[in-house]
């Protein structure tokens, strides 16, 4: 019989390889097609079948590995506020923002939410990501997404 060492990462393993059977359920009647012809499908199957393979490792990991006792830590509700709202704002405001401020804030609010890092590290990682995106989605990729949106004024499209 199979003993679980490592409760959380069983649990989490398992909630990978849920998920990842969830997203392939619900595309199940897309063409998948094959690498040189990809179906709409393609890319969700693939990355479904990438998480269930990192969450079968992390199963299988759970059940050689014990975990390690570790103190009770507090919970960082920060992080978890901060993690869970920026791609919420990315969302709400890429539209009206463009793509620069809004991935400079998502970033920058994401990045605090760390407790290592500081402001400074924070708004160069966003300038960072900013600039790339910017040059990676609008220039390179030609995505209909302008770097800054109507609410940016002065330098905001119509």
């Amino acid at each position: 019989m199979l003993k679980i060492r490592n409760g959380r990462d069983f649990v989490g393993g398992a909630t990978m390889v849920l998920i990842s059977l969830l997203f392939i359920w619900f595309g199940w009647e897309l063409d998948v097609g094959n690498s040189f012809q990809m179906g709409p499908g393609y890319f969700p199957m693939m990355l479904s079948l990438l998480l269930m393979a990192i969450g079968l490792s992390i199963i299988v990991q759970s059940l050689v590995v014990a975990a390690q006792d570790e103190g009770s830590e507090t919970a960082n509700w920060k992080a978890y506020c901060l993690v869970i709202l920026a791609p919420v704002f990315f969302g709400l405001t890429l539209s009206g923002l463009g793509l620069a401020p809004t991935m400079l804030f998502a970033i920058a609010a994401v990045s605090m939410a760390s407790r290592y890092a500081n402001w400074r590290h924070s708004i160069a990682l966003g300038l960072f990501m900013a600039l790339s995106s910017v040059v990676l989605f609008t220039r390179l990729l030609s995505l209909p997404v302008s770097a800054f949106g109507p609410w940016v004024p002065f330098v905001g499209g119509p």
